[in-house]
């Protein structure tokens, strides 16, 4: 059954368009700084918003979800943003279902309890108009003060997991930097594609009480490894080379180690990355080297890849193809996706801030992160 639609007031909607027009403009780009932006815009929209309870709040997520997915179908990050924002109330929910549970029982045990003449109802002589009338006003006036202490309680609660979950995010690329020497030992040879934050701390990290060698791809036409072959050297223990993506599967063979970043990690343990892992992951897979993906938990989406193409997205092919071939752009069609899908089967382990997970644990942490909130993840998108 579809959610009925939540009235959108004018200040909220200047808001979500504004954030979908940053999004698409590409002035956010980064995985971590996208999840935050939809955070804070979460908040702040949890917090102008008029809501009474539990209900109402997560018809006004769900419904500023559908506008956010619907102006931007490709982001899996804001899914699973809100995928985890469901999960929060849930679970303040159920404490706050508690206070009120308490309360009700509470009355319940004090007008099934045999007072005699203190009974309000049973009560005779001029104490008893008294009495009656102090009662209900202690019951009124209790009940008041549970609701409103209950309603003011919770969206403070949520407001301050909200606050813990940013803070959790802003901390990602250290968290997960903090297992990088069970990973990574001396004179090793790693392998790895492209830019990544979240790769780059682990080998610095790595780099702090070890040596060892790193081969990176240029990763044509981006060349965004040579950005991060720059940021790897700066640490005097590490040795950088870049190669030509070509020269992949060449190399593959002196590799000890091959570790990934990821845009997103799909229901079934299949990375949405940057294009050329897939190339990279395969040569490692037909070597038998280990394959390493170093990822955050709000990159784990509840989607299943049913089809590779919905979640990529197509840049200009001028890098590949100049403009100025003109005689030769007239008679060719020229692709450049801008991500590659990687099968589960090509990943070896995930590191994550908790530590290493196989591709088949995958499912149990999207349980841990989202619980039921994953099941609305296709609502979200078809409605």
């Amino acid at each position: 059954m579809d959610t009925p639609a939540f009235p959108f007031s004018r200040e909220l909607t200047m808001y979500l368009d504004d954030f979908t027009t940053r999004m698409r403009r590409g002035q956010v780009t980064e995985s971590k700084n996208i999840a935050i932006e939809t955070v804070n815009l979460m908040r702040h929209v949890i917090s102008i918003s008029r809501w009474d309870n539990v209900e109402q709040l997560t018809m006004l997520i769900k419904a500023v979800g559908r506008k956010l997915i619907k102006a931007l179908p490709r982001e899996l990050l804001i899914v699973n943003v809100l995928c985890r924002l469901l999960r929060i109330v849930a679970e303040e929910s159920e404490s706050v279902e508690f206070v009120e549970d308490s309360w009700s029982a509470r009355r319940t045990r004090e007008s099934a309890s045999p007072r005699g003449a203190e009974t309000p109802a049973m009560g005779v002589g001029t104490g008893a108009p008294g009495a009656l009338m102090r009662t209900l006003t202690e019951q009124v006036s209790g009940r008041l003060d549970v609701e409103t202490m209950t309603l003011l309680g919770f969206k403070k609660n949520i407001l301050n997991e909200i606050n813990v979950y940013i803070s959790e995010l802003d901390n990602i690329e250290d968290d997960i930097a903090k297992n990088a020497l069970e990973y990574i030992h001396s004179n090793e040879i790693i392998l790895t594609c492209g830019r990544s934050l979240t790769v780059e701390k682990f080998l610095l990290k790595a780099a702090g009480k070890r040596k060892f060698h790193v081969i990176v791809t240029e990763c044509a036409p981006t060349y965004e490894g040579h950005e991060q072959a720059k940021a790897l050297a700066s640490s005097p223990n590490i040795e950088v080379v870049v190669i030509p993506d070509s020269a992949v599967f060449a190399i593959m063979s002196r590799v000890n180690k091959v570790i990934l970043g990821t845009r997103a990690v799909m229901a079934n343990g299949g990375l949405i990355a940057v294009s050329g892992t897939h190339m990279v992951a395969a040569a490692a897979h037909h070597h038998s080297t280990q394959v390493v993906v170093c990822t955050g938990p709000y990159k784990h989406s509840p989607w299943f890849p049913f089809n590779d193409d919905r979640f990529n997205a197509l840049v200009s092919p001028d890098a590949v193809l100049p403009y100025r071939e003109g005689d030769l752009v007239n008679n060719v069609d020229v692709i450049s996706p801008r991500y590659d899908y990687v099968p589960p089967e090509l990943v070896d382990i995930f590191v994550d801030s908790m530590g290493g997970h196989l591709p088949s644990y995958l499912y149990r942490l999207l349980q841990e992160n989202y619980g039921d909130a994953k099941d609305l993840a296709w609502n979200i998108y078809d409605s």
